[in-house]
């Protein structure tokens, strides 16, 4: 399976141009929506499943902010699309997100393609086929292998909760509330991903780079409290 991470779309056309979309022969089940229809205003009531046609037509005057969009093969009915557990914005048993997977695949058994909008900020798209995704590279914002990205992740994490072991603060990125998720748990190390690592693909995972990033915000956060 791959991943292609794009920032700052919560567009949908020129994603669908990029990719060769017109061509294609689907249609298209939308789940956990959150839209901005600047043509009519009109409510999207779950599930919405579309034909291609239908798609490209409300793609251009719909803005999505949050949402899955499951490409399916032309041909399966309605009753066999909807028979499937519906595509969600859901968390694994440490409470992280599916789309932070080290292997992306799309949630839908019958999807070829999976177009996922988180906030506006970013999307995701996933398919069977690396070669289906090769063009969204070319796309002006940034752009990178989502599986990659994911493994970086979880490498600075591993890293992360390494050093902070060695300076015997093991729970320091931890919130006293144990429901909170994974993500929020690591907030600090995400603070350091973002400092370190963010769209820097090229640059290697450091723990002593990782081990000084902790320290200086261990640093601040104590002058915070004595301020």
């Amino acid at each position: 399976m791959a991943g292609v991470l794009i920032e700052n779309r919560g567009v949908l056309p020129e994603i669908l141009r990029q990719l060769g979309a017109e061509h294609w022969d689907c249609n298209w089940l939308l789940t956990g929506l959150e839209v901005v229809d600047r043509e009519d205003g009109r409510d999207w009531e779950e599930p919405v499943l579309l034909s291609h046609a239908e798609l490209l037509r409300d793609a251009e005057g719909v803005q999505f902010i949050w949402g899955i969009l499951s490409a399916i093969p032309a041909g399966y009915p309605r009753e066999q699309v909807l028979e499937h557990p519906l595509p969600a914005f859901f968390e694994d048993e440490n409470g992280e997100s599916c789309y932070l997977a080290d292997v992306l695949r799309p949630q839908h058994p019958l999807a070829f393609l999976e177009i996922m909008s988180e906030d506006s900020s970013s999307v995701t798209v996933i398919a069977e086929d690396r070669a289906l995704l090769e063009p969204l590279f070319h796309l002006p914002e940034w752009t990178e292998d989502a599986e990659a990205s994911n493994r970086r992740w979880h490498e600075t994490v591993r890293q992360g909760e390494a050093a902070l072991a060695a300076l015997g603060l093991s729970r320091w990125q931890y919130r006293t509330c144990p429901g909170v998720p994974q993500r929020i748990r690591n907030d600090r190390l995400a603070a350091v991903w973002r400092h370190l690592y963010h769209r820097q693909p090229e640059k290697l995972i450091c723990v002593e780079d990782i081990r000084a990033e902790l320290i200086h915000l261990l640093e601040s956060e104590r002058k915070s409290e004595h301020a």
